[in-house]
């Protein structure tokens, strides 16, 4: 009974391994229609018995390859009107059909099962040689806003060089253009808040020269997110940025912010100097100081940086006239609380309230200038002048009052 049982096994085995033979069969006929040729082999691609064979990944590579071709003659006939989603998803279905092919193929090499391989080289050449479309079929997809196929696009573009399918390849293995597309790669993975592809991504995006901020940028944003932040991460991705692209003020001011709520304000007036030596064009730079040394009560400092700014008449005028305010304002914010302890028949109450107005007047007309350089930036000038108003003149503070919506 045993033997007739294990002979029935086999026999249901062999018929298994004939059908998807048979599969395989089918789809090599019907090669003229290589989309009916594709799905007719999906089976063959799941079964153990074929798809250990690297010959069924050829084929569907090869349909694959039918399909993209046929689309793409369709870009460069007159009037011709190509299926790009249908182009893109051949083309990516190649990549992935004939890396798993040779995936297979090497595997047998290792088992002895083959001497050497005999599909690498060519398969490897036909990926090469459209590989460029990756690129264009990831802008597509992303200026579409399908994000989640722009990083499949640009994802697989980037991880070629890596494989080792293509490591006699030198147009793949050396693409200079790879961390520039790892950043593509780093926005659409971005734009998906998917971390884990931002991390995977962006430490090729971010050796790019130019755009490699963008990386830093999302990979920042990452570490400072989901259900475990890495603030340790966080601060280490800042200050790359920071020292690789100091140009762009999201990595200084994330770094001063911090240095700000921890209280090292030394810390950061000494890393902010050393970027002011090495720009010191720079008004944002400038400016952050003035905010650093603000930080400090070094009112004298801070006023001299802030007309710094506005002698250049450039960027950051209307802030560095409202800081300058500032400067004058807030300690007369810390005689008046002094002075409301104070009783009124106390002589030194009428030498606080003169210090108050003193201070008020040097800060007005600073605060009038951010007002008048950018009159929507309410909240860089609007409470500070209206309490000014409130103390020095009733009318004008009627008139700021209405103007706020008070």
């Amino acid at each position: 009974m045993k033997k007739v049982l294990f002979t029935a096994a086999l026999f249901f085995t062999a018929c298994a391994v004939s059908a998807q033979e048979s599969v395989v069969k089918e789809a090599k006929s019907a090669k003229s229609d290589p989309a009916k040729a594709a799905t007719i082999l999906e089976p063959a691609l799941v079964d153990p018995s074929t798809a250990n064979d690297p010959e069924t990944w050829k084929l569907a590579g090869d349909l694959q390859k039918s399909i993209y071709d046929d689309e793409n003659m369709k870009l460069y006939l007159p009037g011709g009107q190509a299926d790009t989603t249908k182009l893109y998803n051949s083309l990516a279905k190649m990549f992935e059909y004939y890396m798993k092919c040779d995936e297979v193929e090497q595997a047998k090499v290792k088992s002895g099962e083959l001497k050497k391989p005999k599909l690498r080289k060519k398969l490897a050449k036909s990926l090469a040689t459209v590989r460029p479309q990756l690129t264009n079929a990831g802008s597509d997809a992303f200026n579409k806003g399908n994000y989640a196929d722009a990083l499949k696009y640009f994802g697989l573009f980037v991880e070629t060089p890596q494989n080792p399918m293509f490591e006699e390849v030198a147009e793949v293995k050396n693409d200079t253009l790879v961390p520039l597309i790892a950043n593509y790669a780093v926005m659409a993975a971005n734009s998906l808040n998917d971390n884990n592809s931002v991390i995977k991504y962006a430490p090729l995006g971010k050796n790019h020269k130019e755009e490699g901020w963008r990386s830093l940028m999302c990979l920042a944003d990452a570490y400072s997110k989901g259900e475990t932040p890495d603030s340790t991460k966080w601060m280490e991705t800042i200050k790359e940025g920071a020292e690789k692209f100091p140009s762009q003020n999201y990595f200084v001011g994330n770094l001063m912010d911090y240095y700000i709520q921890k209280g090292k304000i030394d810390e950061a007036l000494t890393q902010i100097n050393d970027l002011l030596a090495k720009d010191p064009s720079s008004t944002y730079f400038t400016y952050v100081k003035a905010v650093l040394l603000y930080e400090k009560k070094d009112y004298d400092g801070t006023i001299a940086a802030c007309n710094d700014i506005i002698a250049k008449n450039g960027e950051l005028v209307a802030e560095a006239n409202a800081k300058i305010g500032d400067c004058y304002f807030f300690p007369g914010q810390v005689v008046e609380e002094e002075n409301s302890k104070i009783s009124m028949d106390d002589p030194k109450y009428a030498e606080g309230e003169a210090k108050v107005k003193e201070l008020f007047a040097k800060a007005q007309p600073y605060y009038e200038k951010a007002r008048e350089l950018q009159p929507d930036n309410k909240q860089l000038w609007g409470q500070y002048l209206l309490r000014i108003y409130w103390k020095l003149n009733k009318a004008e503070y009627d008139a700021l009052e209405k103007e706020l919506g008070y």
